[in-house]
């Protein structure tokens, strides 16, 4: 498999994860069979070009074909505004930890800290996530992932509370962080083909 077919394979993955699409129902938007579409993302067939941009658009994506010259800007702006397999590896992070949370919370229901831990969790926005975005909410779960250790500890209701609390506060500070960072207005908001004009 090319590097080419691998990273298009993992962008049709992850985008169709994300919309929490299984393949049989990505199958059935663009007419092909579960087993074909479960190939494209293996990289395992060459894609036709209508299909791609069937896939494409049932995912909200688009193809385009970008001038050489225009790449690396275009590329630029792709690592900028985020890429469907950085937000789907953020949204599973968010929902493992999710997940953990329940697990704490099924096992020390006296412990009140969950609750805010929870709370935090869900009141980051599940939005597109870029590559700078991913590392640091990956960065901010640092301090959750004692928490599964914790778990089965014998007497660790202290330290689980304690590591929560903590767990807690990063969750905060980074999406503090995310919602004060506006967007910046720069070239990477031009189109290809003006992009392409600047080189000259």
């Amino acid at each position: 498999m090319s590097a080419g077919i691998d990273e298009i394979a993992a962008s049709i993955r992850a985008a169709r994860k994300a919309k929490a699409m299984t393949q049989k129902e990505l199958g059935q938007r663009v007419g092909l069979p579960q087993s074909h579409i479960s190939k494209i993302e293996k990289g395992a067939v060459d894609l036709q070009l209508s299909s791609l941009v069937e896939i494409a658009r049932a995912l909200g994506l688009e193809v385009k074909l970008i001038p050489r010259k225009a790449l690396p800007a275009v590329e630029g702006a792709v690592r900028v505004h985020g890429t469907p397999v950085e937000t789907s590896r953020a949204l599973n992070l968010l929902n493992e930890q999710a997940q953990l949370a329940e697990r704490i919370k099924g096992s020390f229901p006296e412990l009140s800290q969950v609750e805010g831990y929870q709370n935090e969790i869900r009141n980051i926005p599940r939005l597109q996530f870029d590559a700078a975005q991913l590392k640091a909410l990956d960065e901010a779960f640092q301090p959750s992932r004692r928490l599964k250790s914790l778990i089965d500890a014998p007497g660790s209701a202290a330290q689980l509370a304690k590591q929560l609390e903590e767990a807690t506060s990063s969750l905060r500070h980074f999406r503090q962080i995310q919602v004060r960072t506006p967007f910046i207005e720069t070239q990477r908001q031009l189109p290809a083909y003006r992009l392409e004009e600047d080189d000259e």
